[in-house]
């Protein structure tokens, strides 16, 4: 090979070196016919010895020729010579953005440059071809001449990919990119579109305001970090509109679908902003003002709930309400905690009144089974379908109907003159609740970042175990002053109230259009749907008879097949495969279906004793776990956000051990045939075990979890909690009933010992709990779970060059 400066090559006159990269050299040459200057790029050698590099090489080639737009550099030519392979490239005379000073570049000429190239990226995407690696040394400045303006070039289409192809990682699963312009579902390995490319540029104009990308680093761990956490940082310049820093955060949104629709309406909101922020004319004088009109979006990423730019000359687009988008996203988290509340109120309230509700309404015993079986099937089943309609038509909206629904289905219950009405209306309340929570986590964890939701998450959960706790005593006092059918009436203001709310407050978050699982959908619905039948029903049939033993059965063996593919298939799945390959996220789901089983096999045991040994009214004994829900309520936001900081054990670990303790208390205070306020106690540190469980387990079962399937994701968390609940209640009431069967006729003290047998079995799902938190990792939240990806090795580091 002859590469030096006169030298020929492929019949190409060598000028000079234009520059160097761990891939190859690029060339100044003198085209051996014409009279102009090409780009000549040759692959290294040792480089060309690696297929996939070779094959990366050669894909620029191919997919560039595909171009031609007066933004990209085009390809003339290319070959192999020698055995290394090459490209004849339009030659750029210029320099690229890196050699721009930010001190002496304005806001206007910056967002200009992120204009120019925008409209290349968008005609790209129009051809169904990624970039991939947008950064400022792809970009090249053409030399302003007289009569010619300074000009934007887009290069290096490398690691492009077409669109319709580009769903995965390279097949060797090595990260290919700039790590500190790259998008967070290209470092998470999720799929990518138009819109990883407009965060790249995003970034890009970051960094040619600061000087600097927005996630800087010499740690690359902090760099994946930075991008898949962490707010975007303001551009710290005193002549930056700062609606800029509004646009670029928006354009750097974790989750592509609360981006813009494309580059080009990214880069005519940033130019609006600019536009309406100064009165002189964008550098540099006489510079056109952008023309665009953005390309016909991708099928299959554009969120409804954002209007399509039309910038114009100088008319500003119409940009989303910066208001809402600036508003503080805990308005939203009290209005959904008061939805929450309702739920819960709703569900556990009515159990106070079942013995009313049967004896009003003469009820036969084919149907008092179905009041409680048809709620917890009509809850349970549809959760991962009501999260998967979340995403797909936003969260905001589907809340909204279940809520409605939730509320109608109360009124509907109040004049109920059969049992099978109260069955249906309780039944659509259940229905209603399995839309409703989904959304309530996944509003959560789309507007809060993942290291500081804890608290919010408390919150949620706080309201949860407050409900859950407190139902039975509002419940049971409705039914001592009033009658059942108040329960059902009590609750429809607050429905009211937190329909309001949340219709104010709660963010109207894009929709994201992927694709329907009916496979994942149908074994998710069947698998829950056959074990909530038999959990529920193996206390009164016995677990030995095939009407129960056969559906748990089927059941768990559908919910593992349901597991196992989801965790397999690709973005088109229900869940997102992290669900079930991330170790904290599975671990946590276990510990919290455990929590909720301990929680369920307690209270059985313990209000058959209140009731039938101590003789205690309904409302009475509801009143002894008052002082767990209050201390729950009150120390769930607090334990959350300490979560946040806290190793991921601590807090559940701390969780468990007072899950422990209560559960011991208790045990103590029946053997002694304590008085009712001595229950106190042990109530408020069982307290302060459900505050420490399920706000820290709902924050790190949902920390690493990707915005499009964020509500799917919250179903399965959902799930794993009523399972949990329904295991416990159904493990505590058998052992009960077994227990109880053996002492009856015998003395009190026989009882009370049934009731304590039943009560330990409260300690196998503290433990099994604690085992399931004591593996939990710090570093395995989704930053963590990158950064072990590039443990091994990475394509390009922060400054985009292979280690050596």
């Amino acid at each position: 090979m002859n590469a030096m400066p006169g030298g020929i090559f492929a019949g190409y006159e060598i000028q000079g070196v234009l520059g160097r990269g761990g891939m190859g050299t690029v060339y100044a040459a003198q085209h051996p016919r014409l009279p102009r200057l090409i780009a000549l790029k040759l692959l290294n050698q040792d480089v060309a010895a690696d297929p996939e590099l070779r094959a990366r090489f050669e894909r620029e080639a191919t997919l560039v020729a595909r171009l031609d737009h007066p933004g990209i550099v085009s390809v003339l030519d290319r070959g192999i010579e020698d055995g290394q392979p090459w490209l004849a490239m339009q030659y750029i005379q210029g320099t690229d953005t890196t050699r721009l000073d930010p001190r002496t570049l304005t806001v206007e000429r910056a967002v200009r440059i992120i204009g120019e190239v925008a409209s290349a990226l968008d005609y790209a995407h129009g051809q169904g071809i990624l970039h991939r690696d947008v950064k400022p040394a792809n970009i090249l400045l053409t030399t302003a001449e007289a009569g010619r303006m300074e000009r934007a070039v887009l290069t290096d289409f490398g690691i492009g990919r077409l669109l319709a192809s580009n769903t995965q990682l390279t097949s060797s699963g090595t990260f290919v990119a700039t790590l500190a312009y790259a998008a967070p579902e290209q470092l998470s390995g999720d799929p990518v579109d138009a819109r990883s490319d407009q965060y790249s540029l995003a970034c890009t104009l970051f960094a040619l305001l600061t000087g600097h990308a927005p996630f800087a680093g010499t740690d690359p761990g902090q760099v994946v970090t930075g991008h898949l956490v962490k707010p975007v940082p303001p551009i710290g310049r005193p002549d930056v509109p700062p609606r800029l820093n509004t646009v670029v955060a928006r354009a750097m949104a974790k989750h592509p679908a609360e981006r813009f629709r494309s580059a080009g309406e990214f880069a005519a909101a940033a130019a609006a902003v600019v536009v309406q922020g100064q009165s002189g004319i964008p550098y540099p004088p006489g510079a056109p003002t952008i023309q665009y009109r953005p390309q016909p979006p991708v099928s299959g990423f554009v969120p409804a709930d954002f209007p399509a730019a039309q910038f114009v000359g100088n008319s500003a687009p119409p940009l989303y309400d910066a208001g809402t988008a600036r508003r503080s996203p805990w308005g939203a988290v009290w209005a959904l905690v008061l939805g929450c509340f309702l739920v819960g109120f709703s569900s556990s309230g009515l159990v106070s009144g079942y013995s009313e509700i049967f004896s009003d309404l003469n009820a036969g015993s084919d149907t008092m089974d179905w009041l409680t079986l048809g709620n917890l099937l009509a809850f349970t089943v549809p959760l991962l379908v009501g999260g998967r309609l979340g995403d797909r038509f936003g969260p905001k909206n589907i809340y909204l109907i279940g809520l409605a629904g939730l509320i109608l289905s109360s009124a509907g219950c109040f004049p109920a003159a059969s049992m099978w009405w109260i069955i249906a209306g309780y039944a659509i309340q259940g229905l209603s609740a399995g839309l409703m929570l989904p959304q309530t986590l996944a509003v959560i964890i789309r507007t809060f970042p993942a290291d500081r939701r804890g608290a919010a998450l408390g919150l949620w959960a706080g309201a949860a175990g407050l409900a859950t706790l407190l139902g039975p005593v509002a419940g049971a006092l409705l039914i001592e002053r009033w009658s059942w059918r108040a329960i059902f009436v009590a609750g429809i203001p607050i429905g009211l109230i937190a329909l309001a709310l949340a219709a104010v407050l709660v963010p109207a978050l894009p929709a994201q259009r992927r694709r329907t699982d009916p496979i994942g959908l149908l074994l998710s619905a069947v698998a829950l749907g056959l074990l909530t039948f038999g959990l529920s029903e193996g206390t009164n049939r016995g677990w030995g008879d095939p009407r129960v033993l056969g559906p748990v059965l089927a059941g768990a063996v559908l919910l593992g097949l349901f597991m196992l593919v989801q965790a397999r298939t690709s973005a088109e799945s229900l869940v997102a495969a992290q669900v079930f390959r991330n170790r904290n996220v599975v671990l946590s789901n276990l510990a919290a279906m455990a929590a909720c089983a301990a929680l369920a096999s307690t209270t059985l045991p313990l209000f058959f004793y209140l009731q039938e040994v101590q003789g205690f009214s309904s409302l009475k004994s509801a009143l002894v776990l008052a002082p767990a829900a209050v201390v729950a309520a009150i120390c769930a936001p607090i334990a959350g956000s300490i979560s946040d900081r806290a190793h991921p054990v601590v807090v559940p670990a701390v969780g468990f051990a007072f899950y422990g303790a209560a559960v011991l208390g208790f045990v103590a205070l029946i053997s002694a045939r304590a008085p009712s306020l001595a229950f106190a106690v042990p109530g408020a540190v069982a307290g302060l075990a459900i505050a420490c469980t399920w706000a820290s387990l709902a924050a790190m079962a949902t920390r690493a979890l990707p915005a499009p399937g964020a509500g799917t994701g919250a179903g399965v968390h959902l799930a794993a909690r009523q399972l949990g609940a329904m295991i416990g209640a159904a493990a505590s009431g058998t052992v009960l009933t077994n227990a109880i069967s053996d002492a009856y006729g015998g003395a009190i003290t026989a009882f009370v010992a049934a009731v304590r047998t039943a009560m330990l079995t409260t300690l196998v799902f503290v433990l099994l709990g604690g085992i399931a938190a004591a593996f939990l990792t710090r570093g395995r939240s989704a930053a963590g779970d990158v950064q072990a990806g590039f443990s091994d090795g990475y394509a390009e580091t922060v400054n985009g060059h292979r280690p050596q």
